[in-house]
């Protein structure tokens, strides 16, 4: 006899609610990292979108900077990735795909969008900033350290394991 499966169909009692996947990208100028921050507000968050089924998660953050920056980056690096857990909106489980990119040097730099702003962020003041999720400046950080990708998740990182080659 196979063990039951949790309920997948949203708005049944039981349900457990598909995940939500969001491509999220920061961008690099020279020494300074960009990112983004709801006018008005203390926090500053990386760019992004919700992944739509069938959807590419570099067709989505191309279309998320071409909107909101006025620019596309010629390459996109894999940084790794975010997963939370209960975070009380509407969804109980989130992942992050995150990417690094970037500013052309013939760009614009500004926000295309009323209510966010583009800010840029010495790499050495990332801990000072507050960021939503928190660990977001961490994330950014390591990575800039070594280009090493990881996953994130509620309880902390993980790196992926090193491979012997003889």
């Amino acid at each position: 006899m196979n063990p039951p499966r949790p309920a997948r169909a949203q708005g049944h009692p039981g349900a457990t609610p598909e995940p939500t996947l969001r491509a999220r990208v920061f961008l690099t100028l020279g020494n300074r990292v960009v990112v983004a921050n709801h006018r008005g507000q203390p926090w500053f968050f990386l760019l992004g979108e919700h992944v739509a089924p069938g959807e590419g998660v570099e067709q989505v953050l191309h279309r998320v900077l071409r909107r909101t920056a006025g620019f596309e980056v010629r390459a996109l690096d894999f940084v790794g990735g975010m997963e939370r857990h209960g975070t009380g909106r509407g969804t109980g489980h989130e992942i992050d795909v995150l990417f690094a990119g970037a500013v052309p040097r013939y760009a614009e730099f500004g926000s295309r969008v009323n209510e966010v702003d583009l800010v840029t962020v010495e790499r050495s003041d990332l801990h000072r900033v507050e960021f939503r999720p928190a660990y977001v400046g961490d994330v950014i950080s390591s990575w800039l350290a070594d280009r090493v990708p990881r996953w994130y998740t509620d309880g902390g990182s993980t790196r992926p394991p090193t491979v012997a080659t003889s």
